[in-house]
């Protein structure tokens, strides 16, 4: 109900495209360096439903900020907060569903479906909202769905917090990892659950490099699909409609992308997916009928699926399951955060200056090297989640 609308809010309150990807690129940096803490507090301090919940209430408070009479700077800045509050929800979510499910190769992508259809009708049905009222309902819609989201995180089960140097130290209490889990003792648990995580995984570096690849295109798509098809005379149903179908097509999607990981790979996985991405950036460059675009968002959204689980089961692959809430972050600060960074700021400056042509052509490339980095460096086959191997329960928060 917000964050697909965020830069045609930010255009009808004044800013320009580039002043778009600036606020976009800034609201990222904060991002990318909220997660980490995130992934921090939800492991080792909070647990994962009460940081998500802890989240969700701040980030509703800066949206609500926006509905008084306040300056355009003041608007940017709450954008920014909202930006760094909302950036816990897809990383502890995950952590809380890949530590729910008996065998995440299985069930994971079953349980993420559900955000999609989540997306897709709420995205669509507040599109159609907007074009009576504007874009004015949305931090009240925001704040009611988070509400919800508090009720439900309180009685949302949970595993144990991480004690960071037990695992560090190779403590025989302590599930190890399922493909990268090292035999030798880490000292690293002074750099907090971010240190501990990238020394038990040390492939974990070069597969969130290739997951950055592709969200640079991605949320250059994102981003700027939508000023395009602003420009072309799209309303607000008709970019709801874009991001709804899109969301859309991730649910059948979903329902494939286990088997499809179990048959060929989550490096396969990721490869064919970015691919096929890189495809759809290729026909934006020439596609200048809004109807036609959107109609293509039907592909994004089974090629997001299938990144979208690659990514996941990477983690959940390489890193044990009290430390799943910091490995979910660390992928959402790449995917999320850095590449935003990298897609706003850079497609800001190239959309205004040589046009969507060239920002949708740099995003294609991006996604190919992504392809080369990911065949080499993810790993082949999805091994079985730290929860199965070692019978560790969720309990109670």
């Amino acid at each position: 109900v917000f964050y697909p609308f965020i830069a045609v809010i930010l255009i009808r309150r004044g800013f320009d495209v580039v002043a778009v990807g600036v606020v976009t690129a800034v609201s990222a940096a904060c991002f990318t360096f909220a997660v980490p803490v995130w992934g921090h507090l939800a492991d080792v301090k909070l647990g994962r439903p009460r940081a998500l919940q802890v989240a969700a209430g701040a980030s509703s408070a800066a949206l609500l900020l926006t509905l008084g009479p306040i300056p355009a700077l003041a608007v940017a800045a709450c954008y920014v907060a909202f930006a760094a509050f909302e950036s816990a929800f897809s990383p502890l979510s995950d952590a809380i569903a890949v530590n729910a499910v008996p065998d995440p190769r299985r069930d994971y992508a079953r349980i993420r479906l559900l955000a999609s259809l989540a997306f897709a009708v709420a995205t669509i049905a507040a599109g159609f909202l907007y074009d009576r009222t504007g874009y004015g309902p949305a931090p009240l819609l925001f704040t009611l769905l988070a509400a919800a989201a508090i009720a439900s995180a309180a009685v949302t089960p949970d595993v144990e917090r991480a004690d960071l140097r037990a695992i560090a130290t190779r403590d025989p209490r302590e599930p190890s990892a399922g493909l990268d889990g090292g035999r030798r003792r880490l000292p690293t648990w002074r750099l907090g659950s971010v240190g501990v995580a990238l020394g038990l995984a040390p492939r974990l570096p070069g597969a969130l490099l290739a997951i950055g690849l592709i969200q640079v295109g991605i949320i250059a798509g994102f981003t700027f699909l939508a000023v395009r098809l602003q420009e072309l005379g799209a309303n607000p149903s008709a970019i709801a409609l874009s991001s709804g179908i899109s969301a859309a097509a991730e649910i059948p999607a979903f329902l494939v992308a286990g088997a499809v990981a179990r048959r060929v790979g989550i490096r396969g996985l990721f490869a064919g997916s970015a691919l096929l991405y890189s495809a759809c950036f290729v026909s934006w460059m020439v596609i200048d009928v809004p109807a036609l675009l959107i109609a293509t968002r039907v592909l994004t959204g089974v090629s997001f699926a299938g990144i979208s689980v690659a990514a996941v089961l990477t983690v959940a692959a390489l890193l044990p399951d009290r430390l799943q809430a910091t490995g979910q972050a660390l992928y959402q600060t790449t995917a999320f955060g850095l590449a935003a960074i990298v897609a706003n700021v850079a497609g800001g400056v190239i959309y205004g200056s040589a046009g969507p042509a060239t920002v949708f052509g740099l995003a294609a490339a991006a996604g190919l090297a992504a392809v080369v980095v990911g065949w080499v460096v993810l790993p082949t086959r999805a091994a079985p989640g730290a929860r199965a191997a070692t019978g560790t329960t969720a309990v109670p928060h």
